[in-house]
């Protein structure tokens, strides 16, 4: 019996099944391939999370995120952003929750994406009205 058969170069983590090990190094893969596709906002001074300013983005931009979300955590059909679905991903400790909650910093009507989800729900455009 092998006490250690890999350890991740990337978090340290041991493995003993090398099936597991090659899972959690293709979720390594597809973290870093969703954060060049849409790359994390620098915010050393916290103003970004703390709503000092957003990043305007796009319904497109947004529908592509969510798709591209939903095929790497192997879901057919439309998006399930749901409360539920969210609780499966962060309950069963999946390598792709923290991408996945970036949808709620996106204000579904104007699609500003904020610091945090806070922002996003009270998002100013909401008490704009549209002539």
């Amino acid at each position: 019996m092998k006490v250690l058969t890999e350890k991740c170069e990337t978090c340290g983590d041991l493995f003993q099944d090398e099936e597991v090990y090659a899972a959690h190094i293709n979720d390594h893969r597809l973290i870093v391939t969703s954060n060049s596709m849409f790359p994390p906002i620098k915010d050393e001074e916290c103003k970004f999370v703390n709503g000092g300013w957003n990043v305007q983005r796009s319904k497109e931009w947004l529908e592509k995120y969510k798709l591209h979300i939903t095929r790497i955590v192997n879901i057919e059909g439309p998006p399930p952003y749901s409360y539920g679905w969210y609780r499966t991903l962060d309950d069963g400790g999946s390598s792709f929750y923290p991408l996945a909650c970036r949808v709620l910093n996106i204000c579904p009507k104007c699609f500003r994406e904020w610091g945090q989800p806070y922002y996003a729900n009270n998002c100013d455009c909401k008490n704009k009205v549209k002539s």
